[in-house]
């Protein structure tokens, strides 16, 4: 119950006051009734649907765009644009506001654009945002029109293939030209000191501008409201400008990065006060590490100099920048030890000093109050972790590079509390510990794994399949024991090679995208299963070499480039670059599989029980090989006409095996091994690219052929400079080819233990690059050409056990072969270095060189020795009264004296070896 304690007059006030509210409150939901349907109207004009003088420029643009899968675009159908694909509409206006066609790269390649840009849009007058990077418009120039957006404050064109031009945009905040050719403009320096004085953002890297950094109109501009500069992989050259920044008194980032800047940053660079962000790597700023970061900004939170010139010790004081959380100084020359100061950043989470010349201890104490360290990365130094077996670090790190740091003997127990890890990088860390039972579940999050050049021990777990985020395990160089297990789901490179893993290959290797599969130098046995075939679709590198692997290859068929094994009907392409079988007990034919993989470039099949036919389509159908490696397995009949017909082809080797029949003219055509010089050809990028792709093992890869008259092993970053023909070993018949002399570029020719006859062909001479010639044990007749002594690089060289008869030539290179076993076997030659006299080689007196009065020459110049010594001693006797005379004149003679003698020696060893060779 409500009680009035008032009076009469003030409750008679207040009801004619409430009487008069509720007439207005009546009032005004009448008009709201009566107006409520014109409001509703308005509202759904203003939110529903856009303008429709905008939505026509749209479609007009639309009209003139060519998305080739149409994706991006689909969208644009119906009344109201406000709901298409990247347009924003007002909610006060309903105009046009924001226009973003950015092509994310998963939509590159389906939904890049290729036209012009319609004019159409410039009736969008209230746009400020407009984003078309990552699209392709072919190279064209920047519409100049654009400069009409008077509301634009975004614009990026970021990655879309435009040519140059640079808008001029009064309003603009955000500008990003980034990989837009601004070189090509007419004057871009010009065009760059029209920016607005609003500007806040400027990303200009990889324009291509190539130009000192004093050119460039931020010299002496007005733009004092930049927050963020983007001048990266440009190009610039030369040293850091003083008064470069003028007065960016706002700039918050700097990015210099990927150019060619020297000498040391200008001591200017630390009135910067705001500067949190500053990116100098992969340049060549040179100088103390120490000096270098007394010029930098207090507060600076993230600092990159990796890949420059920098050296010194890093200085115990970076205590005092407190303010940093990434320190990238990798791939310097710094020295000295990790300064127990770094231990006190509080801030740090990135943290990069590989490759350097560091040295020392590792210590606890250095991290003690790192507590929000996730990345670390001391790789390629010469430092030692010393901490105790039961110190829990405090830090939860995400990624660790700690390779060729002394860790070891013992798994570092630390480890264990990391279970945050995604890459873990410890090979060449002096291990040699057994794998801790504990480290599978520890990296349950694991993306990349290398724990490889140690010695642990242990074997792979079964339940290696379900590390579902593994994308590279690699732990080649070990003592892992044990068979292999299923792999997990989503590996793409597996390198367990130089281990002791045993067993047969699970039949099904689990994994479905696998692109490196490396076992090579292991004990595994039995067959190859057929679901090998299954990862033809992925696999670009396999190695299986160096086991005891036996049976035929699996039986993958289909018609045209796509194969499946039998017991699988799925079709799936070869993608194979590398594949290696050398030194198993595989056997069967010519494996047909390989018909199908058309970007094979290195074949090793040596040391195996294969046999049957060379197939021809190897010529055809595996156009891009440069290594086929065919050695010691049971091949017969002839050698395919059509292997000419592989121009990239640097090395064949079908030594020792049962091949018969003649050595065709057609296989000495060979386009790789007639040019001198791989790098002046077109052949040069392809084949250095194969072998950058066998440098991508992390195991050293390596290719061994018999040249000079042994094995030799050429490693990965060799084998790029071999071109060998090896075809001994065999029974082939007939002659030599002449055309042989085309293989100017050959290094390796071995035709030794055939049945080849004929001559050797004067030919051969035009071999200007080998290195090797071996063909012995033939049946080759005749005299040795005299050509071959033009062959400058040869040194190694045998012809014994053959029919050859003559004399053996001396001029040359062939001067330098003194070894008589070279032509042993060969009962007919005669001459130096055999024992064998020729006819007619009884040297007499009149058989020695005279000089052109007919008088000996060896009596001149030994007349000649004995009238100086003479000369000498009776100059001597007038010297003996004065001793500073002596003294002046003996030194003078003593230098005449020697110079006489080394040239009368010289050439009375010449005139003794001519003499022999009558």
């Amino acid at each position: 119950m409500f009680v009035w304690s008032g009076n009469n007059k003030t409750m008679a006030k207040l009801t004619s006051s409430t009487t008069h509210g509720v007439l207005l409150l009546h009032l005004c939901l009448l008009l709201l009734h009566i107006f409520s349907p014109a409001l509703s109207l308005e509202t759904t004009k203003l939110r529903g649907s856009c303008l429709a003088s905008e939505r026509d420029a749209l479609l007009s643009f639309k009209e003139g765009i060519n998305y080739p899968a149409g994706r991006l675009l689909s969208s644009w159908e119906g009344q109201d644009c406000c709901r298409w694909r990247g347009v924003m509409c007002s909610n006060r206006t309903g105009h046009v506001v924001k226009l973003d066609l950015r092509v994310y790269p998963e939509e590159f390649q389906w939904t890049s654009m290729s036209s012009d840009i319609s004019p159409s849009i410039l009736a969008l007058e209230r746009l400020n945002y407009l984003d078309l990077s990552f699209n392709d418009f072919g190279g064209q120039q920047i519409p100049k029109f654009m400069g009409s957006f008077k509301n634009l404050k975004y614009l990026n064109l970021s990655n879309a293939n435009f040519g140059a031009w640079l808008p001029h945009l009064s309003s603009l905040k955000h500008l990003d030209m980034s990989y837009v050719n601004l070189s090509a403009a007419v004057d871009w320096v010009q065009a760059l000191s029209m920016l607005p004085a609003s500007l806040r953002v400027l990303h200009l890297s990889n324009c291509n501008l190539n130009a000192t950094l004093s050119a460039l109109p931020v010299y002496s501009s007005n733009l004092t409201s930049l927050v963020t500069l983007d001048l990266a992989n440009n190009d610039f050259h030369g040293p850091i400008p003083d008064g470069l920044l003028g007065n960016m008194t706002s700039l918050e980032e700097l990015w210099l990065g990927s150019n060619d800047l020297v000498g040391m940053i200008p001591e200017t660079m630390k009135n910067l006060h705001k500067v949190k962000v500053l990116d100098l790597s992969q340049n060549q700023i040179s100088g103390d590490i120490a000096k270098l970061m007394e010029r930098l900004p207090h507060k600076i939170q993230s600092l990159s100099l990796w890949a420059n010139n920098l050296n010194g010790s890093l200085p115990n004081w970076i205590e005092n920048m407190t303010s940093l959380s990434t320190l990238d100084l990798g791939y310097n020359s710094l020295i000295g030890p990790i300064p127990s100061g770094m231990g006190k950043l509080t801030n740090l989470s990135y943290l990069d000093l590989r490759s350097n010349h560091l040295v020392g201890k590792i210590l606890e104490d250095q991290f003690t109050s790192l507590t929000r360290l996730e990345m670390l990365d001391l790789s390629n130094n010469s430092l030692t972790m010393e901490v105790h077996p039961n110190w829990i670090p405090p830090f939860r790190l995400k990624v660790v590079y700690l390779s060729y740091c002394k860790l070891g003997p013992h798994f570092p127990a630390w480890i264990q509390s990391q279970t945050n890890i995604t890459i873990l990088s410890m090979s060449s860390a002096r291990i040699t510990d057994k794998l801790p039972n504990w480290f599978w579940n520890v990296i349950s999050q694991i993306r990349y794994l290398d724990l490889s050049l140690n010695e642990i021990s242990g074997v792979l777990p079964m339940t290696l399949e379900f590390l579902s985020t593994a994308e590279s395990i690699i732990l080649h160089s070990n003592q892992l024991k044990g068979r292999l297990p299923k792999l997990p789901m989503g590996l793409l490179y597996l390198d367990l090679s130089r281990n002791y893993i045993s067993g047969p290959l699970p039949l099904n290797l689990g994994t479905v995208e696998l692109s490196y599969l490396l076992l090579s130098n292991n004990l595994i046995n039995g067959t190859i299963p057929s679901s090998l075939c299954n990862q033809l679709q992925s696999l670009e590198i396999l190695d299986l070499s160096n086991n005891h692997l036996s049976g035929q290859l699996p039986q993958c068929w289909t018609s045209g480039n796509s194969f499946r094994a039998k017991s699988d009907r799925r079709d799936v392409g070869c993608y194979l670059v590398i594949a290696h079988f050398y030194n198993n007990s595989l056997s069967g034919k010519f494996p047909l599989f390989f018909r199908g993989c058309q970007q094979l470039s290195f074949l090793a099949l040596s040391y195996n029980n294969f046999f049957g036919n060379l197939p021809a389509w190897i010529g055809t159908r595996l156009p891009n090989l440069v290594f086929l490696l065919l050695k010691y397995n049971m091949f017969f009949g002839y050698i395919p006409i059509k292997l000419s017909k592989l121009d990239h082809l640097q090395v064949l080797d079908l030594a020792h095996n049962n091949l018969s029949g003649t050595i065709d003219p057609s296989l000495v055509n060979f386009k790789a091994m007639t040019l001198t010089s791989l790098y002046t050809s077109d052949l040069h990028t392809y084949a250095a690219g194969i072998v950058e792709n066998i440098d991508g093992y992390s195991d050293p890869f390596s290719l061994f052929v018999i040249t000079k008259g042994q094995i030799l092993e050429y490693q990965s970053d060799k084998i790029f400079f071999i071109l060998s023909l090896d075809l001994s070993g065999n029974s082939l018949t007939g002659e030599i080819p002449e055309q042989i002399g085309a293989l100017t570029g050959l290094k390796n020719l071995n035709l030794s233990a055939n049945r080849l006859t004929g001559n050797i062909p004067e030919t051969i001479n035009g071999l200007l690059s080998l290195e090797s010639l071996d063909l012995s044990n033939n049946e080759l007749f005749g005299e040795i050409p005299p050509t071959l002594s033009v062959l400058t690089f040869l040194s190694h060289l045998n012809l014994s056990y053959n029919n050859l008869s003559g004399r053996i030539p001396s001029e040359g290179q062939l001067e330098t072969f003194l070894d008589p076993t070279i032509y042993i076997g060969n009962s007919n030659l005669c001459g130096p270095p055999t024992s064998k006299n020729c006819s007619g080689d009884q040297t007499t007196m009149s058989d020695l060189p005279e000089h052109e009065d007919g008088y000996d020459m060896s009596s001149f110049y030994l007349s000649m020795g004995l009238g100086f010594a003479m000369g000498f001693w009776m100059v001597f006797g007038t010297l003996s009264f004065k001793r500073t005379w002596r003294i002046t004149y003996f030194l003078f003679v003593d230098d005449i004296c020697d110079r006489i003698y080394v040239f009368m020696v010289l050439k009375w060893a010449r005139l003794n070896a001519r003499i022999k060779k009558k």
